[in-house]
């Protein structure tokens, strides 16, 4: 059985063989066979009325039944969608041309005729043979050979032993070349089905964010063919769709050496698979190449480590947390206080998030802890012009700086005895504190000598005047953040 089923081009898989039919069906039998219909039908009856006008109906009857199963041909396979009985129609109607060699009129037709004719009719039928089953194929190839024999012995009443061999000979290598045919055609159907199967399987086998892209070479870019967790890929923007997002992370994503993903890919200079270390704005991180496909340029981009930075700053943030808890159970004291601030300046130093914070509590809340731990006797007036004084800036950064500048000034204050006035306004889209009634020059001093000013300032501060009072025009960022969570 399974001797046949090789021979006659047979899936053992009934399933899978009714899978490839229906493939072959609607990807070419189908297109070619109603093609073949509407030229039987035009061609019949372009004949019939050409015809009729010097010959008797009975001479007409070939074309009169042709032009009757080309209809119903028509209504049953294509009208009614009868899909299964399409390679029956194509069989049916590749026999039914060989019975044209019986319309040979030699009394009103040259050789040359009959020569371009048999061509014609030729092409035609090589066509069906080719698009048809092989098994299909050997009752073409078949009937023929024996109409073909038949017919010329009963117009010659003579048996041509060249035509018989010749017409043997060519039917057997249009059977090899058909069956050559099928099988490509067979091999080509099974690598797709696996390629697609991979496809499916890629999310689970590779178990990490993936997404798998090829070269259009007439649109010039990448388009993006299967994706799992592509959400995952550092810079990646919801608004966007998924294949724009995988050509924006391809064109953003550089190497040690500055160049994109892109440009390295359509280069063609790496090898078919390797690992890059890739940098994306303040990010590095690893990923994976593999090109899928030798003839395309098909490539699967795989996220292979979880940005190097987000590692440390996760590791940072967890210390963050249990140092935060110890220092809660230990303010009792001013000393403790002031220790704490310190490890919390340090810890928050590079952690970079920009939020919505309202400047007017911020300073308030750092007056009360002031004077309820440090400096008892502070006297410090704040005023403000508008109710709305809420900015967007680098949160940690700006508690640090305020911080400091609360130390500066209160320390001042301790020693001077004099009443400092605080004023907060808008100006423009950033805010502004002046300080007044301060010693200037200690309070300059102390501002360029101070670590953590020196390197969050740049951050958090768009200008800073001094003349008869201190002003510092803390700066309003847009929305978002270096850190991506």
């Amino acid at each position: 059985m399974k001797i046949i089923q090789k021979c006659f081009m047979v899936f053992e898989n009934s399933e899978l063989e009714r899978q490839y039919q229906l493939e072959r069906s609607l990807s070419i039998k189908k297109p070619v066979f109603i093609c073949l219909l509407f030229l039987s039908f035009i061609s019949n009856l372009f004949a019939i009325i050409v015809e009729s006008t010097y010959l008797p109906v009975q001479s007409l009857s070939i074309y009169l039944i042709l032009t009757i199963f080309t209809i119903i041909e028509f209504i049953t396979i294509v009208v009614m969608k009868k899909i299964q009985f399409l390679q029956y129609g194509i069989t049916f109607s590749n026999i039914m041309l060989g019975f044209l060699q019986f319309n040979v009129d030699t009394s009103s037709e040259t050789k040359s005729e009959f020569y371009a004719y048999g061509n014609a009719i030729m092409q035609l039928q090589a066509v069906l043979y080719i698009i048809s089953s092989f098994n299909h194929a050997i009752i073409q190839v078949t009937i023929h050979l024996i109409l073909r024999i038949l017919i010329t012995i009963y117009q010659s009443k003579k048996v041509d032993s060249l035509l018989i061999g010749i017409g043997f000979f060519g039917g057997l290598i249009i059977l090899i070349t058909v069956h050559y045919y099928e099988s490509r055609s067979r091999i080509n159907f099974i690598q797709n089905l696996k390629e697609n199967q991979l496809q499916d399987a890629y999310s689970f086998i590779i178990q990490r964010p993936f997404f798998k892209i090829s070269f259009s070479v007439g649109t010039l870019m990448f388009n993006l063919n299967t994706k799992y967790q592509i959400d995952q890929f550092p810079g990646f923007d919801e608004y966007y769709c998924d294949g724009c997002n995988a050509r924006n992370l391809m064109r953003s994503y550089t190497n040690e050496k500055k160049q994109s993903i892109e440009t390295l890919l359509l280069s063609q200079k790496l090898e078919n698979n390797g690992q890059l270390m890739i940098t994306f704005k303040k990010q590095t991180f690893q990923i994976k190449y593999c090109k899928v496909d030798l003839q395309q340029q098909n490539y699967l981009i795989i996220l292979q480590d979880i940005d190097i930075q987000d590692k440390k700053q996760i590791n940072i943030e967890k210390e963050q947390l249990k140092l935060q808890l110890f220092l809660k159970f230990n303010q009792d004291f001013k000393h403790k206080k002031l220790f704490n601030w310190g490890v919390l300046s340090i810890l928050q130093l590079n952690n970079k998030i920009i939020q919505k914070i309202d400047l007017k509590q911020i300073i308030a809340k750092l007056i009360h802890i002031y004077k309820k731990y440090l400096f008892p006797n502070l006297n410090i007036e704040i005023q403000y012009d508008e109710q709305n004084l809420q900015i967007y800036t680098f949160k940690n950064q700006l508690k640090i700086y305020l911080i400091q500048i609360f130390e500066i000034i209160s320390k001042i204050q301790h020693y001077e005895r004099r009443k400092v006035l605080i004023i907060l306004k808008r100006k423009g889209c950033d805010a502004l504190i002046k300080v007044k009634n301060i010693n200037q020059t200690q309070f300059n001093f102390n501002y360029c000598q101070n670590f953590f000013i020196q390197h969050v300032q740049s951050l958090v501060i768009n200008d800073i005047q001094i003349s008869d009072c201190i002003g510092l025009q803390i700066r309003n960022h847009p929305i978002g953040s270096f850190y991506r969570k």
